[in-house]
């Protein structure tokens, strides 16, 4: 049957299988969207009235998810009679056992995102230096659609097709969207109230095992850094490139964990090791491993979380202050 699923949350991809089919210029296209008019209609009328005579048709059903329940399941009974020529594919979010899947990394796993990236970079006929990669990744997000817009305008803006750290701070927008790290450095630098609010965003859309993952994760790069860095009030862009590399952290994390801005960063950042040192994190490191364990057995462990912030941010508020 001329169906097919394309399911998982790989959407440039989906877009690329198709448009491979539509080289052929015998092709028609026909984009379904779930805010279309008599749409089931439209679709059988037209299974309906092909003939031998009719050019191959591609229909491209995107956004499923979002049609009604009831549409949903009269979609499925027209799709058990289409004709050979015509090819329909199904455009979803979910995961299934049928269909093409074509997922994207989990939005809390770095480095499968910055070898993505890096992959979509060589596919369109560019190199990116590691600095630059982990900068572009640290403004543009997880989110494909995006990444592809934002690698097009480095393509026409790059005249030997390498981009480094200052075309990406030149041409690449950052996008204020509230993330693993907003959320995570939110505590850490002691902004209690902006990581309550962020707690409470990411709550409606992410399990609270993933949300204590990624603050044990933060943490742990942060002693890693204090292990390895010696401690001083200023460090330069070089001490955040080698600290980088040595630990394969990010650079934006690393530079954030220093307190080196980029010029583009919009908010204020400190230097972690004037605040933290082993013995604090250490602590932090065992008060997570007890909030995975109530994230595991409490029904509601969000008070966990607001407590966890309140101790550690309210610590780093408070030297804040008395520096003052």
């Amino acid at each position: 049957m001329p169906v097919t699923f394309l399911t998982g949350t790989a959407e440039t991809q989906k877009e690329e299988l198709i448009k491979k089919l539509l080289k052929d210029g015998n092709v028609e296209y026909i984009r379904i969207h779930p805010e279309d008019p008599d749409k089931i209609d439209f679709i059988r009328s037209l299974l309906r009235t092909k003939t031998i005579f009719s050019n191959k048709t591609i229909i491209d059903i995107v956004n499923f998810d979002e049609w009604k329940a009831q549409e949903q399941k009269r979609l499925v009974e027209l799709l058990k009679n289409v004709p050979e020529d015509v090819h329909i594919f199904i455009r979803s979010q979910k995961t299934g056992g049928k269909g093409v899947a074509l997922e994207l990394p989990k939005p809390w796993e770095t480095d499968k995102w910055l070898e993505w990236i890096e992959k979509r970079f060589r596919e369109n006929g560019l190199l990116i230096d590691k600095d630059a990669l982990q900068l572009f990744f640290s403004k543009v997000g997880t989110n494909d659609l995006i990444i592809e817009r934002e690698i097009e305008k480095l393509k026409a803006y790059s005249e030997d097709k390498k981009i480094t750290v200052e075309d990406v701070e030149e041409v690449v927008f950052t996008y204020q969207t509230p993330g693993y790290d907003d959320f995570c450095f939110a505590v850490s630098e002691g902004k209690r109230k902006i990581a309550h609010s962020l707690l409470s965003q990411l709550w409606k859309t992410t399990e609270p095992v993933v949300i204590a993952t990624v603050l044990a994760n933060h943490f742990l790069d942060l002693f890693k850094i204090l292990v390895l860095v010696t401690k001083k009030r200023y460090y330069t862009w070089p001490d955040v490139s080698r600290v980088s590399k040595e630990l394969g952290i990010p650079v934006p994390r690393v530079a954030r964990f220093l307190g080196f801005s980029f010029k583009t960063w919009k908010f204020k950042v400190i230097n972690h090791l004037l605040y933290y040192d082993v013995k604090k994190v250490r602590k932090i490191l065992r008060d997570l491993y007890d909030l995975d364990r109530a994230v595991k057995s409490e029904e509601d462990p969000k008070p966990f979380f607001h407590e966890f912030i309140e101790e550690v941010a309210l610590d780093v508020y408070s030297l804040q202050r008395d520096e003052e």
